[in-house]
């Protein structure tokens, strides 16, 4: 595959691509009973805890499935505040993966001005990249993208300050309440991946994936259940990058 793909359907069986064909897979999968994003038999939204993490492990097995063996996999999510009670999804999700056979090497941590206020826990300011491998000796690219320094050390540390837009996206489209932002994803993308890779992003959204993909020159296919709300957000987002949409294929 040397193209950029969308496929509006789901990624809890990616069928379309071959085995060990993706060099990374990146993605903000849906929150548990949080968001809606308007679109029938989403993944979390009204759903228990349990259904939830069960169709996610579909999502994470296929992306074992289609992962190259020196391949990675980063997930971008954060803890709930359920009932008074902390949800820690993101040591759920490690467990997931885990048992399903990937390594959990490395932690990032977004911080992030624009947090979401809580009621009952203390304020909101960063979230989790969880990064994991398919092979017990894996190889990235030696990029430094830190931002923060420990002042009596001088040691970097693994935290990154890029802000995104307060708010939500595409309010001309379909509305995207939480996106990350493109120059984080491209660092992902230049540390973890070559040029003309390919990337998979199961949670594609308003595109963010996509976009860093080709700003770095590499290839994405990216999965999206709502068609009809993301696909002109998307395009409006290539836009906004100078990116012409013919340079993907949406099926």
């Amino acid at each position: 595959m040397n193209n950029n793909i969308v496929f509006f359907s789901t990624s809890e069986n990616m069928f379309q691509l071959e085995d060990e064909s993706i060099k990374l897979m990146v993605t903000s999968p849906p929150y548990w009973d949080l968001k809606n994003y308007e679109v029938d038999n989403q993944i979390g939204y009204k759903e228990n805890y349990e259904t939830y993490l069960e169709r996610l492990y579909k999502v994470w097995s296929e992306t074992y499935r289609v992962l190259r063996n020196d391949g990675f996999a980063i997930i971008n999510i954060n803890t709930k505040s359920y009932k008074k009670n902390l949800v820690m999804i993101p040591n759920d999700f490690i467990k997931q993966l885990q048992q399903i056979g990937f390594k959990f090497i490395d932690l990032n941590y977004w911080h992030k001005s624009s947090g979401i206020p809580r009621v009952n826990n203390l304020g909101d300011h960063f979230e989790y990249f969880l990064i994991f491998s398919k092979s017990s000796n894996p190889l990235a690219n030696d990029f430094s993208y830190f931002d923060y320094k420990y002042k009596t050390t001088n040691s970097k540390i693994n935290i990154w300050n890029i802000n995104k837009k307060f708010g939500s996206i595409g309010k001309k489209f379909m509305v995207h309440p939480a996106i990350f932002p493109v120059k984080y994803i491209e660092r992902m993308i230049n540390i973890f991946t070559q040029k003309n890779d390919l990337i998979l992003d199961p949670f594609l959204g308003s595109g963010t994936t996509l976009i860093a993909s080709i700003n770095t020159d590499r290839f994405c296919v990216g999965y999206e259940l709502n068609r009809e709300g993301y696909l002109p957000l998307i395009k409006f987002r290539l836009e906004d990058f100078s990116i012409e949409s013919d340079r993907v294929n949406f099926v």
